[in-house]
């Protein structure tokens, strides 16, 4: 079940915020406010994109962070993307980053949502959205990567800071990340 209704710590006034970037200092993402949400499978995902897409449609869409809807949606599409058809070479992870996310390994892949204001290393652009992304261009990329799953696609690439993860915790680890990304984008 997707809880839309909470929100973390503070209350978004959807009046005062735009869906496009209109902010030249980065926004704190630790402190930002953001939906809570809870995807246990990708059905919860696409459930949750028609209501984006519903609000986009009205109008009402909006985000809290420092990313555009489009861009938030592009950016969790990618993630999904690299664990089924690998990662960029040039995603190098420090071997010290490494020993440390294996020490997080079963956090990360327990399907709660990810920790927010992760700051992205050398090598890291990879991970970034699309400047720019639409709502629809995001919405497409990412309901084009969950239907390649639903249709029986399996992530199976090693992670570059985790090592090798089994199919069912990329699935918890990028549900995880969805609930991180997708609750900066806010409706009514």
């Amino acid at each position: 079940m997707i809880n839309t209704k909470s929100i973390n710590s503070k209350s978004i006034n959807t009046q005062s915020i735009n869906t496009k970037s209109i902010n030249t200092k980065p926004i704190n993402t630790r402190s930002a406010p953001r939906r809570e949400l809870s995807f246990h499978c990708t059905g919860c995902l696409k459930e949750e994109l028609a209501r984006i897409e519903d609000a986009h449609r009205k109008g009402t869409l909006t985000h809290t962070g420092n990313w555009t809807a489009g861009e938030n949606l592009d950016h969790v599409a990618k993630a999904w993307e690299f664990a089924i058809d690998g990662f960029p070479s040039e995603v190098k992870v420090p071997w010290f980053i490494r020993l440390i996310a294996s020490t997080m390994k079963g956090r990360m892949t327990s399907g709660k949502t990810l920790p927010a204001g992760f700051k992205m290393g050398k090598g890291g652009e990879s991970f970034l959205p699309t400047p720019g992304t639409t709502v629809e261009a995001g919405l497409g990329r990412l309901r084009a990567v969950v239907d390649r799953l639903d249709a029986g696609t399996k992530c199976t690439k090693p992670s570059p800071a985790f090592g090798a993860l089994t199919h069912d915790q990329w699935m918890r680890l990028n549900l995880g990340h969805a609930q991180l990304h997708l609750g900066f984008v806010s409706y009514p």
